[in-house]
Formats: structure tokens, C-alpha cells, sequence
């Protein structure tokens, strides 16, 4: 991600689903950008001005730990361990707080509302990440909101300088994850294509005046990175990067102002999103201490109780009532031990 501070775009196709989307013509819906002679590809990095500090978490609190590292871009934790990205980056192992997760083979592909496919997919995580199931946004981001975006791309690689008949900033030679903010632009939604399915989208103009304090542009890299909103005092995930506009003739490996971000509305796939998680048939754990027992299941979306029996062969289930806690995304029970034989099962309230 580059910033008025950082860069942000993606290494070159490593996964099968993603196709070369460099220098992909705009598609008609995007005619108001063709005064600049805009092409569209694939997000990258955040490049920022001024990035040598936005390689850290920022101090505004947004969620910095939920997005991480898949394949050659970004993915966002959202709980229950499903992770969300671009289809073009496809699912696989996911790496949040220094440590790889395997993917368990599960995924789904969003799709519109006519039914097409999207350039989004869920997939699961095998081992659960300790994080939080994230809030979604519930309507689209307005006009000149700020929102913090975050990626694994490309940072700038250079201080402010002329880029041919633009001004901006050329790539670091490596990725980082990094982050930076922007405002949205007016004009709402919109649906874009870089070559792997129709998603509706809002988007953020990297602006060299206007500027917010870390005015950020995706690059490579920050494809399936987070865009997130503070309403009130909690910060909610209101995009997924997804491609970013380049200016005509703009050389590779840079961002130059006036490009513009796109970001998958997730307003618009919020019940999709959410009916996938709910869905999930949460495994319930069970670990023993000398006193008793601490059973936990991830948190769906979904209320389930716990309840107990000491013959499997009965049916005489009985309903327990524990204290719950709700931590890293879980909800645990502690329980005594008792000298009999005890099962647990979990059912939906």
C-alpha cells in the first residue's frame, strides 16, 4: 500500500486463480474514470507518503491482527475460521500473527445478485487464529468517510518524485504489510471486472491536496486486504481491496496521485458472508485441568447451548447453564469434575 506515505500491489500470478491483470482496459461502467485514460488491475501494496511508520500497527485502533498473508496477497480474518479474499488470489494457507494456518479444503465463492461469480471466495482455516469474529459493515461507506486500509503490498520505495508527467511514488522492491487511510469518493457503488468475475465497489482517490494524515493507495500485494470503518467505537470491515485505477502510459511499479482504489463493498455481501459463518458446525473442545474441565466452541454468529449426559446409549440429555466467556473469537465453559463418565454435545438455541 503506498502512502502520501506508502504503495500496495501483487506479485505476478503464482496461484491458478489468478490471471496477469496489469494494463486491463476499464469496463464501461467505469467511463468516468476514461478522462484520465484509467487502466485497472489487480491491487497491490499501500504506498503512503511519508511510510516509514506505517509498517506497525496503527494507533487508531483498526484491525491491524485480522488481516494476513495468502498466497501472494492479503486475506481478512473474519472468525469461526473462515478467512475472506480475492478470488484472483485464491484460498490457501493463511498467516496472521507470524504463524501459517492450513487451509481445511473448504471455500465459497461469492456471487451477485443475478447469480454471477464474484472475484471474492471464503475459505477455512483447519486450526482457528485467536482473534475475534470481526463486525461487517451494514451499508456502504459514505462520501468522504476515512477508512484505514491495510495489505501486504508493495510500500514506497522512494521519496515524492516526478514520474514522467505525474508525481508520485515508486514500489519498495519487497512487500510489507503496512497501512494507511483515505476518504471515499461520492457516487456510491459501482460494478468493476479485472478479469475474474463482476463486484460491486466503492473507491479512494489518492489525492496530492486533500489529503488525510496517511494518504494511502493500494499496490500489488494488497489484493483481499482489509478496508475498515470506525462507526462509533467499533471498527467494522466495509471493503475488500480489490484493483486499483492507473493513469495512461503510468510505468509499472509505481503510484502516482490521482489513481484511484477499489474496494469490494461488503454491505453488498454482508448476508452471504454471514449465513456462510452461521453455517459452520463449531467443534467443540474439551481440555482438563486437575479440577475440572474447560469446553469451548467458535463464536458462528449463532447462540448454541452445551449440554451434558453420562450414557450415550440414553437419551436423557440435560441442559447446562455455565458462565461463558467470549475470548479470541471462542466461547468457553469451565466445568468441575465429577467420578462419572460425562459427554457434551452442542445444540442450536
Amino acid at each position: 500500500m503506498v502512502f502520501r506515505g506508502k504503495p500496495s500491489h501483487e506479485s505476478a500470478g503464482m496461484n491458478p486463480h489468478r490471471a496477469r491483470l496489469r494494463n486491463y482496459p476499464w469496463v464501461p461502467v467505469l467511463m468516468s474514470l476514461v478522462a484520465w485514460g484509467g487502466l485497472m488491475s489487480s491491487a497491490s501494496a499501500i504506498v503512503v507518503a511519508n511510510s516509514s511508520t506505517n509498517t506497525n500497527a496503527p494507533s487508531s485502533g483498526s484491525l491491524w491482527s485480522h488481516v494476513g498473508r495468502v498466497n501472494s496477497g492479503s486475506g481478512v480474518y473474519l472468525g469461526a475460521g473462515w478467512v475472506l479474499t480475492a478470488w484472483h488470489i485464491g484460498p490457501g494457507p493463511a498467516t496472521f500473527g507470524g504463524i501459517q494456518f492450513p487451509w481445511d479444503g473448504s471455500s465459497l465463492r461469492l456471487t451477485n445478485s443475478d447469480g454471477s461469480n464474484t472475484d471474492m471466495v471464503l475459505f477455512r482455516l483447519r486450526n482457528l487464529p485467536p482473534l475475534p469474529r470481526i463486525p461487517l459493515a451494514t451499508s456502504t461507506p459514505a462520501a468522504f468517510a476515512q477508512v484505514d486500509m491495510i495489505g501486504y503490498g508493495h510500500i514506497a520505495g522512494s521519496s515524492q518524485t516526478n514520474i514522467g508527467p505525474y508525481t508520485g511514488f515508486y514500489w519498495s522492491a519487497q512487500p510489507f504489510k503496512s497501512w494507511g487511510n483515505n476518504r471515499v469518493n461520492t457516487g456510491g457503488t459501482t460494478v468493476i471486472n479485472v478479469g475474474a468475475g463482476n463486484i460491486t465497489v466503492f473507491s479512494t482517490t489518492f489525492d496530492a491536496l486533500l489529503k488525510t494524515s496517511a494518504e494511502a493507495q493500494a499496490a500489488a500485494g494488497d489484493s483481499g486486504g482489509g478496508v475498515f470503518l470506525k462507526n462509533g467505537s467499533v471498527w467494522q470491515l466495509a471493503g475488500m481491496l480489490n484493483a486499483i485505477g492507473n493513469s495512461a502510459n503510468q510505468p509499472d511499479g509505481t503510484a502516482v496521485y490521482n489513481n484511484r482504489t477499489y474496494s469490494a463493498d461488503i454491505a453488498t455481501y454482508r448476508a452471504q458472508i454471514e449465513a456462510c459463518i452461521a453455517a459452520t458446525s463449531p467443534v467443540l473442545s474439551v481440555k482438563r485441568f486437575n479440577d475440572g474441565v474447560t469446553l469451548c466452541w467458535p463464536d458462528t454468529g449463532v447462540t448454541y447451548e452445551l449440554w451434558l449426559n453420562h450414557n450415550l446409549a440414553s437419551t436423557n440429555w440435560g441442559l447446562l447453564a455455565p458462565a461463558l466467556t467470549l475470548t479470541n473469537g471462542q466461547f468457553c465453559a469451565f466445568l468441575p469434575l465429577t467420578n462419572t463418565a460425562v459427554f457434551f454435545r452442542l445444540q442450536k438455541q
